[in-house]
């Protein structure tokens, strides 16, 4: 099983969706800046996906890479499957997957993935189809290891024996929400979350079977940084638990997205976080929070 690393980068925002030509010579060299700071930084992985900016985040990534050399020493994270709203909500089958999984890794310019997850779950889309697909990419070696993104937990459980028969190495991750902050309301259609009371048996579920978790949105789209008291996040009950991680920021005289992130690595199983950061020195604060860890009362204290 691959191991994640603690601190991944997010991608979503970087690249154009339209042609590469149309994107403007200086918006990409910043990009691409920005990739170098962060690889400078210490940052080790990268989280891409096929529905970023239509593909233009990996071509950018893809240029980025070859044109650096790095691909060898990176942990790249795919994602495949995304629906189309209104369109075509199922592209859980294997023309889709193949296509957006080969279609990846052509705009990559790489030959295989560390880690390949389904986007985004439809729970009608029969099981066989999708983990034939996989575990031929597998065997081809474009894949080394899977996963999935906004699953539920009983969906996790009926792939895995049927992944199993298939001959598939047991699933690699999943990536849910997860943050010390709960929705009001999903941010999206068809995501998952694994974070507040709600979800408590979800993250036993992770306790029990140690399967890793890929976090996205983990500082809560920003509301754990922030003053913002409305959107998905906006409650009395998150509001007052930011106000926790700041006065447990400045007893241990670190920041507030330190301890954000320490509540995700402090969980007993296997959490890593997806962040978006844009500059060397905030990736290098991420970064130092993969080695920190609360204890149990602080945990407790900031969940309350």
């Amino acid at each position: 099983m691959a191991l994640i690393p603690r601190i991944v980068a997010g991608t979503a925002r970087l690249g154009f969706f339209l042609p590469d030509a149309l994107a403007g010579r200086s918006r990409r060299e910043a990009e691409l800046r920005t990739l170098d700071a962060l690889v400078e930084a210490g940052c080790s992985a990268f989280d891409l996906a096929a529905s970023y900016q239509l593909g233009g985040t990996e071509r950018l990534v893809g240029h980025w890479l070859a044109s650096r050399g790095l691909r060898q020493k990176l942990f790249l994270v795919g994602k495949g499957g995304h629906p189309y709203p209104g369109l075509r909500p199922n592209r859980l089958t294997p023309e889709a997957l193949s296509g957006d999984l080969d279609a990846s890794l052509r705009r990559l310019r790489i030959d295989r993935f560390d880690l390949y997850l389904l986007h985004r779950d439809f729970p009608g889309a029969p099981l066989e189809p999708i983990v034939e697909t996989l575990a031929a990419a597998h065997r081809a070696g474009k894949i080394q290891a899977w996963g999935v993104s906004n699953w539920a937990v009983a969906r996790i459980e009926a792939i895995a024996p049927v992944a199993r028969q298939a001959g598939l190495p047991p699933m690699g991750a999943s990536s849910p929400h997860f943050s010390l902050v709960d929705w009001v309301r999903p941010p999206w259609t068809g995501t998952v979350s694994i974070a507040g009371a709600s979800n408590r048996e979800a993250r036993s579920f992770h306790q029990r079977t140690q399967l890793p978790v890929l976090a996205w949105s983990p500082l809560g789209s920003g509301f754990l940084t922030s003053d913002e008291d409305r959107g998905c996040y906006g409650s009395a009950p998150n509001v007052a638990r930011r106000e926790r991680v700041r006065a447990l920021a400045r007893e241990r005289g670190c920041t507030s997205v330190q301890i954000a992130l320490a509540y995700l690595f402090s969980q007993p199983f296997p959490v890593s976080a997806v962040v978006r950061t844009s500059t060397g020195e905030k990736m290098r604060e991420d970064l130092r929070a993969a080695a920190m860890r609360l204890t149990a009362a602080e945990v407790q204290a900031l969940e309350a």
